[in-house]
């Protein structure tokens, strides 16, 4: 089963920290805004970086490229901008096979 994994939009949340049950797994999230005008995601579990610097980008896999076993983070909708992120556009994590 898919979960769509919270984000916000907004300046005063330019910078944000969370963690989400995906599964067997407590994840971290960490996610900056950048002067670009493009949201990076860093994920971690147990202190332990997964994922560094993936770009939201719409219609992919953002973390397909650390081949990690903990499932897909597949980012749907709009191209971010400060204020849409988690409106226009989600996070879907999607278990693995």
């Amino acid at each position: 089963m898919t979960q769509t994994i919270p984000l916000r939009g907004g300046s005063i949340n330019a910078h944000q920290e969370f963690s989400v049950q995906l599964g067997d797994n407590l994840i971290d999230f960490t996610l900056d805004y950048l002067q670009s005008g493009q949201w990076s995601m860093t994920i971690s579990l147990d202190g332990t970086t997964l994922a560094a610097g993936a770009m939201l980008e719409p219609g992919c896999d953002v973390i397909q490229a650390w081949q990690l076993d903990i499932g897909s983070l597949i980012f749907t909708g709009d191209d971010t901008t400060l204020d849409n992120l988690g409106t226009n556009n989600r996070l879907v994590w999607v278990p693995p096979a």
